[in-house]
């Protein structure tokens, strides 16, 4: 399992990177947003340690940034912050965290929450696992994620429609609230798809 730390403060962060390469983890680090942007983009972690208070940009906006792509959408958050108030933590999770983690906190607590977070993301995809395709709901969207758009014809983007629609109707009580929106979007991209595809059809059937 890899984990992207994400922490200013190079004493906590070299701290973090020696204790979960110790548990067990393969571990990357950034000391900024746009640093670990970057790395996302080069790599997909399974889980992100995000503190909230960065030097370029607020934590809040990372882990928004990480929702709305659907390459990281389901990536699980734990947000890490000296913020203790009511307000902070229910911003936290609004803003799409899967957890918040006060500082300072204990290794022994952080390296738990982040087990219970990752044993819930595998719980996910194994309750959503589709036997008629042999993988998960996430795998499957995953294949055609950014080979779509240049490559499939009519009936593949029907074929994922159809693959969409199923996952929903069959699992949607199973499914994140990042993974039906990621589902839903693909619909909608899939309709757009295939009424163009109709409309230019019509015109070269009329020309």
């Amino acid at each position: 399992m890899q984990i992207l730390v994400v922490e200013d403060d190079p004493d906590i962060r070299g701290v973090l990177e020696r204790n979960l390469e110790e548990a067990g983890y393969v571990v990357s680090a950034a000391g900024t947003a746009n640093e670990a942007l970057l790395m996302v983009e080069v790599s997909r972690p399974d889980l992100v340690l995000l503190d909230l208070m960065l030097p370029d940009r607020p934590g809040g906006e990372v882990c928004r940034a990480l929702r709305t792509d659907p390459r990281t959408s389901t990536v699980p958050v734990i947000m890490v912050s000296a913020r203790s108030g009511e307000d902070d933590r229910v911003a936290g999770l609004e803003q799409g965290a899967d957890d918040y983690v006060q500082k300072p906190f204990s290794m022994r607590e952080l390296l738990l929450r982040i087990e219970v977070v990752l044993k819930r993301v595998r719980s996910h995809e194994d309750r959503i696992r589709l036997p008629s395709v042999g993988a998960t709901a996430r795998e499957q969207i995953r294949v055609w994620e950014g080979f779509s758009t240049n490559h499939f014809g009519r009936g593949e983007w029907e074929e994922c429609l159809e693959l969409c629609r199923t996952i929903l109707r069959r699992h949607g009580d199973l499914l994140t609230p990042a993974e039906t929106r990621l589902l839903h979007d693909r619909i909608r991209l899939c309709d757009e798809r295939l009424e163009a595809g109709q409309r230019r059809s019509t015109f070269l059937r009329n020309v």
